[in-house]
């Protein structure tokens, strides 16, 4: 069962390029600081509570967004190994949690310093916990990584919900337009 999975749709040519790319990992960052910033009115027994979430925790969940664009981007795109050896366990509180992300943020910055429309294409191997392996173009990687962070930044914003706090949601379309007024 060592076979490499090739995604159906690899023929399909995305209209995003590599500028685009980085547009939408810097408004995950921006995203990713109001979040932060919310993140810093809990106490941290509210940030690190089991509350039964994909990753448990608040905390899970947040640190799981930043492991999974470092595996991605900086161990298998990089071939280097299937993902980092950083633990969930590691982190004990928010500053943990910044210590990482600014690592994560200046090796992603990096890597987009020195792409090119060619490394696109380049094939992207995960190893699957059956022994199996996956394959995808860098450039579906760098499009699902915004998608899947958002997606659990929705889930720690049902968390703030439920807490009764307001969720700082940031719009990319309040992101773009506040790109243009600072231009």
């Amino acid at each position: 069962m060592n076979n490499i999975f090739k995604p159906h749709f690899s023929a399909l040519s995305l209209v995003l390029d590599l500028l685009s790319y980085e547009d939408l990992f810097d408004y995950v960052k921006k995203e990713r600081t109001k979040v932060i910033e919310a993140l810093e009115r809990l106490s941290n027994e509210e940030f690190t509570r089991s509350r039964g979430l994909s990753f448990d925790s608040i905390k899970d969940v947040f640190v799981h967004t930043v492991m999974n664009e470092d595996n991605w981007l900086h161990y298998r795109a990089a071939g280097l190994g299937n993902r980092t050896e950083r633990r969930l366990e590691e982190f004990n509180d928010l500053e943990d949690v910044k210590e990482y992300i600014t690592e994560v943020d200046e090796k992603t910055s990096k890597l987009f310093s020195r792409m090119t429309d060619q490394d696109l294409q380049r094939d992207v191997i995960r190893q699957r916990r059956d022994g199996g392996k996956e394959s995808y173009k860098l450039e579906y990687v760098l499009y699902q990584l915004p998608i899947e962070t958002i997606h659990h930044f929705g889930e720690i914003f049902g968390e703030f919900w439920k807490m009764d706090l307001r969720a700082p949601y940031y719009s990319y379309l309040a992101y773009s337009r506040d790109k243009i007024e600072s231009e």
